[in-house]
């Protein structure tokens, strides 16, 4: 499992040799990354409805691309597109103990698809335990000294990272409770509203940057089918209980929901359809075939990632007036910030009447959150964190401000 491990160092080297010398983009130094799969979920295409494991999994290709070496830790047959994946559990046993889990939290049947995958995020179960006994072993076999661990999950893997002196990063934080010095958050919204929410000043180390997505798994279209979408959890602190009232208020329009969790409190709506948990391409399908889609999250949202999704798709999004929504949507643009019944119904008249145009929606959206474009803002990131904790921390006279300001 390990024996190429040894070529992580000679490739190290050849980058540094290689910027020194004018190759690899103007990198002066570039640490290996470790980064750590969740162990409630495998890193794969059946698993990335989740957000954040579709976060782990865009994150080794988008840093390779721009001359990283990325080792993941996670269960076997991972989908990372990783330097090297590092197997932690079979994937045989890791259904028997999530079977156990979600048998426990249910009753006496096994888990189905639309059951909420976030049930099983207990640090204390035994996916969590076993995972994290077998990740701290490893790293200390592994790690060398100027290696950044990444954690995309924050506290999950504290059990088996404390005892370690390398640097640490929170990347893509759309999570409370955040506690590393370094930190990556997914908007602005979210990195006030957690800092505020602590008690706490702001931090000079700490980053902004957008969750990431490859463009090319969305495909636009610009003759959707029709109907009104929703894709997400199905929970009222979603908004889900006013999707329906939308769907009451326009019965002559088909609206779909997709995604984990009890859709019957929604289906009394006679005009509201539900499709179960989708993955990869039927994602895509699903939202580029909607004239608009429904995010009126009702807390905070650190990001949201369906709204991106569905506009590299082309298609408008109609979602809250508050959190990330106002980084996400252009207001009048690529969909609208509601407030109120009455705003979701003139949204949705004014993209029926073609007021919101599909192309500049996905352009909108890779312009902002292509992953290979904000691989240099991380990249940029990195670089800051590996010579502050290298040198001479706040004074260090090496600056990035041309690369990571704003998350858009």
């Amino acid at each position: 499992m390990f024996e190429n491990l040894w070529l992580i160092p000679l490739g190290f080297v050849a980058g540094v040799i290689g910027s020194i010398v004018g190759l690899g983009g103007g990198i002066v130094l570039v640490p290996v990354l470790t980064l750590l799969g969740i162990p409630h979920t495998q890193t794969t295409y059946e698993f990335s409805h989740c957000a954040f494991t579709g976060k782990v999994k865009r994150f080794a290709p988008m840093m390779q691309s721009v001359g990283y070496d990325v080792i993941h830790y996670g269960v076997e047959g991972a989908h990372s597109g990783a330097t090297y994946d590092v197997n932690l559990m079979s994937v045989d046993e890791w259904t028997g103990i999530r079977t156990k889990l979600f048998k426990e939290i249910y009753g006496d049947r096994d888990a189905m698809p639309s059951d909420f995958i976030g049930d099983l995020a207990n640090t204390g179960n035994d996916l969590y335990r076993i995972f994290n006994e077998r990740l701290k072993y490893q790293l200390s076999r592994n790690l060398d000294t100027d290696d950044i661990i990444c954690l995309p999950f924050g506290f999950a893997h504290e059990e088996a990272i404390k005892d370690f002196q390398n640097p640490k990063v929170e990347t893509g934080i759309g999570y409370p409770n955040s506690y590393q010095n370094f930190r990556v958050f997914e908007s602005n919204a979210w990195y006030h509203y957690e800092i505020g929410r602590e008690g706490k000043s702001g931090h000079d180390y700490h980053w902004v940057i957008p969750n990431y997505f490859k463009v090319d798994d969305w495909d636009f279209n610009d003759t959707p089918e029709g109907y009104v979408a929703y894709f997400g959890r199905l929970s009222d602190i979603k908004g889900v209980h006013i999707v329906a009232e939308i769907a009451r208020a326009r019965p002559d329009l088909q609206f779909k929901l997709c995604g984990q969790g009890d859709p019957s409190p929604y289906l009394v709506v006679p005009n509201i359809e539900y499709v179960p948990p989708i993955h990869g391409k039927d994602r895509s399908k699903f939202l580029n075939n909607a004239k608009a889609v429904l995010m009126p999250t009702r807390y905070v949202e650190p990001f949201g990632g369906v709204t991106v999704e569905a506009e590299l798709c082309g298609t408008p999004v109609l979602g809250s007036s508050y959190g990330s929504f106002t980084e996400t949507i252009e207001h009048g643009k690529t969909g609208f910030n509601c407030r109120t019944l009455g705003d979701y119904l003139a949204g949705l008249e004014q993209i029926e009447n073609g007021n919101i145009s599909r192309q500049y929606t996905r352009d909108f959206a890779v312009e902002h959150f292509d992953m290979y474009k904000l691989a240099h803002k991380y990249d940029a990131a990195f670089q800051q964190i590996h010579d502050i904790s290298t040198n001479k921390g706040w004074y260090s006279k090496r600056s990035n401000i041309g690369q990571v300001t704003r998350a858009i």
